[in-house]
């Protein structure tokens, strides 16, 4: 398993550590607390799941210029784009289908009920306070999609005072974005952010066959708009109230045979109330409604529609039992509707999951239960259910062990689009086993996670069937350490995705997952000045499920750099892939090459 042509210097930097960035960029002392591994708030050292945290401080100090940026080269994360900003993008955890990750922001779950998957190319980067990744089954709390884990997005809120950027650089990029918060954080608050940007970006298709089965040569530019409000009020400690508008419009160019541009718009708006009637219990009710709305033209004539409306309610309860016992106990409904310019032969489903969790500690021991029935109303019922064991030996060692299951529910295009679909599809079921590693040493932090996941009923063809099965395991190394004014972090994970259907295919590697992923980050601050970088690489795949269509291996270099004027003024400086490397993420799409990027930060004090 070695990376294609590492240079001398990226193994030097692989050798720091193997560790997970967003980690490396936290102060030591400073627990970081996590909600999306359990459902509720908890410490990253108090849960067993694997999970990865990228804060606000993490996004800013990596310049990063989109949530694609954030998230390249994390444990067990590739990302498959096809032709740079705005273009469809998919993200593969731990080497599982792109759908079998559940994508959330602020509690709710998104995506669109069609495709079976959210648009993360569009979610606006500068509205975002952080983002939390747990690797592994989490369908026993979530349901559906959750086989390869579950990202979920927090966008900024609270009473902040007001932020402003601006930026720009190569390929005629700019953006802007504003954040300001006023009232009392223990009363009456409220929160408005905007961000907006322009590229003129690069041809997205290289070919005319392949993904785009199109030849236009010409530039596919991107432009997205987007904000964010927020409210809320509480009566002292007993009653918590919050409301919630966030809305991102995305409009992006792009190569292709049947259309050639687009236009989203994803709306979401919730309501959620916190109850603590007594000191051993806490009830929370969020209620939301989601709208994912594409529209497709072909040089500037409308081609159709798919908008999908999903409305949700969840009702979560957790109960200390005793110290150190906890249960969380949870009632969750969704309602997904369609209406497009294709006549599905079905235009709505809903479902209703009933979920139980204990999580546990006695001494250095802790322990997690969970339980979770679904009733779909076209698939009928489905159980998951998941364990997990760890022992603290001390501070520098803690071992945990887990089991879980988890499905995937067949999408409405699968299910009900007209000449295409399959109404008698079952769902997608896993079984993931694993065990890790973790500890402290001083200032640094790592870990070691061994999986071993098995997927059945694997929905492919068409109309589509439940014929393919796989097996993926693999390794994933992290840690973290700060020096002073020194961060250092890396993540590394190599794993074996194949196909075990039993037909010509068999023993393939999956389409567009390669088996080793690698990131190193690197920041120094120097008095007023910070410096640092970030390399990422990855190994081959294919594009194809015979795997005759080769996609390289590569290895990136992105630099940075920043000056402070004072506490509120900064002025940052980004070159991304230093050396203009050419590859792909996906066959004949192009990715960009050398690109420099200025942003201006003022932030009151």
């Amino acid at each position: 398993m070695n990376f294609h042509k590492l240079s001398a210097p990226a193994l030097a930097l692989v050798s720091i550590g193997f560790c997970a960035p967003a980690a490396a960029q936290e102060d030591a002392e400073l627990p970081l607390t996590v909600v999306t591994p359990n459902r509720v708030a908890r410490t990253v050292d108090e849960t067993l799941a694997p999970v990865t945290v990228i804060t606000r401080k993490d996004i800013e100090r990596q310049q990063a210029q989109s949530v694609l940026d954030v998230l390249t080269g994390m444990p067990g994360v590739t990302l498959a784009n096809t032709g740079g900003p705005g273009k469809l993008t998919s993200l593969f955890l731990r080497g599982t289908n792109s759908d079998h990750v559940l994508i959330m922001i602020d509690g709710v779950k998104i995506g669109s009920a069609t495709a079976g998957s959210a648009g993360l190319q569009d979610i606006p980067l500068e509205q975002i306070e952080r983002i939390e990744i747990v690797r592994g089954p989490r369908a026993s709390l979530y349901g559906s999609e959750a086989i390869g884990g579950v990202l979920q997005i927090f966008t900024r809120k609270g009473v902040a005072k007001p932020a402003v950027s601006l930026g720009g650089g190569s390929r005629g990029t700019y953006s802007g974005s504003a954040f300001a918060g006023v009232g009392d954080a223990a009363g009456l608050w409220a929160s408005a952010g905007v961000t907006g940007g322009k590229t003129r970006s690069f041809n997205a298709c290289g070919g005319a066959s392949g993904g785009c089965f199109a030849n236009e040569p010409d530039r596919d530019p991107y432009s997205n708009v987007s904000f964010n409000l927020r409210g809320g009020a509480s009566v002292g400690e007993v009653v918590r109230g919050e409301v919630q508008y966030l809305q991102y419009d995305g409009s992006n160019n792009y190569d292709g045979g049947f259309q050639n541009e687009s236009d989203t718009r994803t709306q979401l708006g919730s309501g959620k109330i916190d109850f603590t009637p007594l000191d051993v219990w806490r009830s929370g009710l969020t209620v939301a409604q989601q709208h994912d709305d594409n529209k497709s033209y072909k040089n500037g004539a409308f081609t159709g529609r798919f908008l999908t409306r999903r409305d949700s309610a969840s009702w979560l309860n957790d109960f200390t039992l005793a110290k150190g016992h906890t249960l969380v106990v949870g009632l969750d409904t969704m309602r997904d509707e369609v209406i497009s310019t294709t006549a599905y032969t079905q235009k709505s489903r809903r479902n209703t999951g009933f979920a139980g969790q204990y999580l546990g500690k006695i001494g250095s021991a802790s322990a997690e239960l969970a339980l979770r029935h679904d009733n779909n109303e076209q698939y009928g019922r489905h159980n998951t259910g998941s364990v997990a064991f760890g022992y603290a030996f001390a501070k520098a060692l803690q071992v945990n062990a887990a089991y879980g299951t988890a499905f995937k529910a067949p999408t409405f295009n699968q299910l009900y689009f007209p000449g295409f679909n399959n109404p008698n599809l079952q769902p997608e079921s896993a079984r993931n086993r694993e065990i890790g590693f973790k500890g402290e040493l001083g200032v640094a932090r790592w870990g070691v996670q061994y999986f071993d996941n098995r997927i059945k009923n694997l929905i492919s063809g068409s109309p589509p069937n439940n014929v393919l099965r796989s097996r993926i395991h693999g390794l994933e190394l992290t840690s973290a350490a700060k020096f002073g004014k020194t961060n250092l972090g890396a993540s590394a994970t190599f794993q074996n995705p194949k196909d075990h259907s039993g037909g010509a295919n068999e023993g393939n590697l999956l389409v567009r997952r390669p088996r080793q992923m690698a990131r190193v980050d690197a920041d120094q601050d120097i008095g007023d000045f910070g410096v640092g970088l970030t390399w990422s690489a990855r190994g081959r795949s294919y594009d194809n499920a015979a795997n005759t269509t080769k996609l390289g291996g590569y290895s990136l270099w992105d630099l940075r750099t920043e000056y402070r004027y004072d506490k509120s003024l900064k002025l940052q400086l980004r070159i991304e892939n230093l050396f203009d490397k050419r590859y792909e993420t996906a066959y004949l799409y192009n990715q960009a090459g050398f690109g420099a990027f200025v942003t201006l930060r003022y932030q009151m004090q």
